[in-house]
């Protein structure tokens, strides 16, 4: 396999693991630890940060700064486990795929520069430049673990 299908599909399996409805399992919440780092968004797009308490079937719980709170399973439209960050990946993977971008657009850009008696220009401002992109967009995604997503039906929430 190529590194450019490994590529391919290292960027669409997220996109095939939520089309397949991983994320809307709430079964996922209910296998947290209790203490662990959790944001909830609820369904007026509050968002409450704190530490899981417990799920059951029809509710969570999570300690705040301003007190225990209680949510409604159907009121949760996503949890977001905040512990592990991953930016710091995200953007390695960012500046690594910029970077080859760059190395594609500077080989494309080095042919009309190399008549000129100026060979590698292309590669040397698009590679870095395409690195540097790679690395904010890959910082700047979200780098924590959606653990649970309310399903969306095309007229709202299911």
């Amino acid at each position: 396999m190529t590194w450019m299908k490994r590529m391919v599909i290292a960027l669409a399996l997220p996109l095939l693991a939520r089309a397949a409805g991983v994320e809307a399992d709430w079964n996922r919440v209910e296998r947290l630890r209790p203490g662990q780092n959790i944001e909830v968004v609820d369904d007026k797009m509050r968002t409450h940060r704190g530490e899981f308490g417990a799920a059951g079937a029809e509710e969570l719980s999570l300690q705040t700064a301003s007190g225990p709170l209680i949510v409604k399973r159907e009121a949760v439209m996503r949890v977001t486990l905040r512990e592990n960050s991953k930016r710091t990946r995200n953007a390695l993977i960012g500046a690594a795929i910029g970077g080859g971008a760059g190395l594609v657009v500077g080989a494309l850009v080095d042919k009309r520069f190399s008549n000129e008696g100026r060979a590698g220009v292309g590669y040397a401002i698009s590679a870095p430049l395409g690195a540097g992109l790679g690395a904010a967009l890959g910082a700047a995604s979200h780098g924590f673990e959606t653990v649970y997503r309310a399903e969306r039906t095309a007229g709202g929430r299911k």
